[in-house]
């Protein structure tokens, strides 16, 4: 709806106005209003334009001249701004209450180019309201655009009201004021005029194109103009289209999208409502926790009522599912029965493997009325909500679904998703951006489930499905890929960063086979020196491997060529002797956050830091036991999503 004719523009909020509830039966409405169905003036006339430009001493930015040209001011359209715009009312500001002093005092080195300009503005900005009031429309001439429009502000509350709302141009700013109009309206039955039946045509338009998955950009452009002017189908389906494309792992899509606010307004549905309570509660209960509000808050609906009856038992149940991530989406129909397939794979790091088969099922996903264009609810699952990134999101709202067709009908659906290639372990060598800590250990065993690993190795009940961050000293669970030409099973257990304990031991073999790695990086304190250990072992014996540590080896058993350490690691020295590692040259942590050390002996003090491993020979090393042993550990699961956990024995 923009508009760069003021004339059609105004004409149009002129009957809207007149005609809502706000304006009918009122006995204070100008005579001359109702009888030319105009809001505004006369025009100012272009003697009166130039008149005002030599007081003020500008030429005043284009869509605010144009506007003078149209009508001289705006008189109070459904909003809380009083006349705007007229010549005779305009001044410079002078910043009465003193902000910029305030705003500029409050910059740092880290304040953007639109901050400083808003700090700024308050001493040279021109008012366009007739007299102080307490909502202000003000014109920036220090924030130009190339087409030579001056930002503009509402500024609401005076001294300690909001922080002034900015716009490109007076122009888009009365856009802003026509769409807050509406907004005011959106709920009442009795607002209909020509603008509202053409925004909520655009509703349906979107809604149709969003299922048929055409020109999804398009279509919440759509929702996202008729939500801003208050329609109410618009909003939750804008809701859903925006989480879908900012995916489900937090942080993601600043993640691909605009993630918006899925959860501070879900709406006063009732919890019989399956819409309601499996798509919209567990999404807006997602995001309530990341924002570490109340279970109060989360409680009480938008219009300030709060839930009762059943409601208030099922909803803080659903947020007590959502946070201690035991929440299970669920869905009708054969998308439905894909998602219990999908979340079976992901629990256990096939998460590639869970995404091919959302992908594959969606085309058959069944809506639960006519508001839901997407299933959301999804993005809530702690074990497949990480799966959706924004880029998985789109193809989701891009594929065709809630028509009865199935993917193979017409090729869609996970058909046109290229299966990905197995990760192998070198991945964990070149995953060297911060945040990922520089030391990690892991097991591989062969032919057993990860419920049994989880069993051999760890003391208690799985854990509930956990991130990196979330696991602490646990070990993270899951089933490894076939890597080359090796059909073979096996399941991992995972930690990453100095936990301080063993890895486990060659015990969890018995009766089948094991390889355990464990690599800390080095090189910034002589308490971690560089380490990478590999033992292969069968029946609870190890057979071979090999530990390199501060630059020194150690070996046993008869090692593979393409394993043997020599060749892997060939700035390391033989025959390192466990027992020459003094403990009380272990320093504290601060020492080993000094910075980065050099790859100098180990006794040069931990002020120099310590050998490391070269990031080449960890590869190296990390890739001959991929395709030794058939194994890979899966890079998405392991840093994106969440695994199912046990505490170590």
């Amino acid at each position: 709806m923009k508009t760069y004719n003021w004339r059609p523009f105004l004409e149009r909020w002129s009957a809207d106005w007149l005609d809502s509830p706000d304006a009918r039966g009122r006995g204070d409405v100008d005579e001359t209003v109702l009888r030319d169905r105009w809001l505004g003036f006369p025009a100012a006339g272009e003697d009166r334009i130039t008149e005002l430009e030599a007081r003020l001493g500008v030429t005043l930015p284009p869509t605010y001249r144009s506007f003078l040209a149209t009508t001289d001011g705006w008189r109070p359209a459904g909003t809380a701004v009083s006349r705007v715009g007229a010549a005779e009312g305009v001044h410079w500001y002078g910043d009465p209450d003193g902000l910029q002093a305030v705003d500029e005092g409050a910059l740092d080195e880290t304040a953007s180019e639109e901050e400083v300009l808003r700090a700024g503005m308050w001493g040279r900005a021109l008012r366009l309201t007739a007299a102080p009031d307490t909502v202000e429309v003000l014109l920036d001439p220090g924030d130009p655009d190339a087409n030579g429009e001056w930002a503009a502000y509402l500024h609401r509350g005076g001294a300690g009201g909001e922080r002034p709302e900015r716009h490109g141009s007076f122009m888009d700013l009365m856009q802003a004021l026509f769409r807050e109009f509406h907004r005011a309206h959106g709920d009442d039955p009795g607002f209909v005029n020509e603008t509202t039946r053409e925004l909520d045509a655009d509703v349906e338009e979107a809604r149709l194109a969003c299922l048929d998955g055409a020109d999804i950009d398009g279509a919440l452009e759509l929702l996202i103009e008729a939500d801003e002017c208050g329609r109410p189908r618009a909003h939750w389906l804008r809701v859903q289209m925006e989480a879908m494309l900012s995916g489900g792992g937090r942080g993601g899509g600043d993640r691909g999208g605009s993630r918006g606010s899925w959860g501070s307004e879900y709406g006063d549905g009732r919890m019989d409502d399956p819409l309601y309570a499996r798509e919209l509660v567990p999404l807006a209960a997602l995001e309530h926790l990341w924002a570490g509000h109340e279970e109060a808050e989360f409680l009480r609906s938008p219009d300030g009522r709060a839930h009762d009856g059943d409601d208030r038992k099922q909803a803080p149940a659903l947020l007590r599912e959502i946070g201690e991530r035991t929440f299970r989406y669920e869905a009708p129909g054969p998308f439905g029965d894909a998602v219990a397939s999908a979340r079976e794979q992901a629990r256990w790091g096939d998460t590639d493997g869970a995404w091919r088969t959302l992908a594959a099922a969606v085309a058959d996903w069944e809506p639960y009325g006519a508001e839901h264009v997407a299933p959301v609810g999804l993005l809530a699952d702690p074990l497949l909500g990480p799966v959706i990134t924004p880029e998985r999101g789109r193809f989701l709202l891009e594929t065709p679904r809630a028509d009865g067709r199935s993917a193979a009908d017409d090729g869609g659906g996970g058909a046109n998703v290229p299966r990905a290639r197995l990760d192998g372990l070198g991945w964990l060598a070149e995953d060297t951006r911060p945040p990922v800590p520089d030391a990690y250990r892991f097991v591989l065993v062969h032919d057993v489930s990860p419920q049994e690993l989880a069993d051999r190795i760890g003391q208690g009940p799985l854990l509930a499905p956990c991130d990196e961050s979330e696991a602490g000293q646990a070990l993270r669970i899951g089933s490894c890929g076939f890597w080359g030409t090796h059909p073979e099973k096996w399941s991992f257990a995972f930690e990453s960063g100095r936990i301080g304990t063993d890895p486990p031991s060659e015990a969890v073999s018995r009766g089948t086979k094991s390889v355990t790695v464990w690599c800390e990086r080095g090189g910034r304190s002589a308490a971690h020196p560089g380490t990478f250990h590999f033992s292969y072992a069968e029946d609870g014996e190890r057979v071979y491997g090999f530990t390199v540590r501060d630059g020194e080896t150690e070996q046993w058993g008869v090692i593979l060529d393409v394993l043997d350490p020599g060749h892997l690691f060939p700035d390391a020295g033989p025959d390192w002797d466990e027992d020459s590692y003094d403990d009380e040259d272990v320093h504290d942590e601060e020492d080993a956050d000094a910075g980065p050390g050099s790859n100098g002996d180990s006794d040069s003090g931990a002020s120099d830091g310590s050998w490391a491993l070269d990031p080449d020979d960890e590869y190296e090393s990390l890739d001959a036991i991929s395709e030794v042993f058939g194994v890979s550990l899966p890079r998405f699961a392991l840093r994106q999503g969440r695994l199912h956990a046990v505490a170590p024995a």
